[in-house]
């Protein structure tokens, strides 16, 4: 996850990652949003976003999206392949994906290499390494 948040860093949003701590909500006490293991701090939206055990062995991404401040800095636009729940934080979706896929890749032995569609679509393309 830091590497997806270096990368949104370097493309201009403002946020970091930070541990044990509790995102901000509209109520400080609202349902489903307490201490989270990672929150991301977004420094240009009225909330944060929590990641918080999904009992899977992964994460699940709470945010309040009142005001639209959070997905006026994470969001994407919909297209017919994409639920509008994962556009709103699709570039932190998008980043992760992408810097795990290959983290994974590299760890066996495949080298990937990046480009952009106009559309803000990131292709992946993994070679074995010889």
């Amino acid at each position: 996850m830091q590497a997806a948040i270096n990368e949104l860093a370097s493309e201009g949003v403002k946020c970091s990652l930070l541990e044990n701590c509790k995102p901000r909500a509209y109520s400080s006490g609202q349902e489903g949003m307490g201490t989270a293991p990672y929150v991301v701090k977004l420094n240009d939206a009225t909330y944060d976003v929590g990641l918080y055990d999904n009992g899977d062995g992964g994460f699940e991404a709470r945010t309040d999206f009142w005001n639209g401040s959070v997905e006026k800095v994470l969001g994407v636009e919909t297209n017919v392949n994409e639920e509008r729940e994962q556009a709103r934080l699709g570039k932190l979706f998008q980043r992760y994906a992408v810097c795990a896929t290959e983290n994974h890749a590299a760890l066996n032995g495949y080298s990937t290499t990046r480009s952009q569609k106009e559309d803000g679509t990131l292709q992946l393309v993994m070679t074995q390494a010889a």
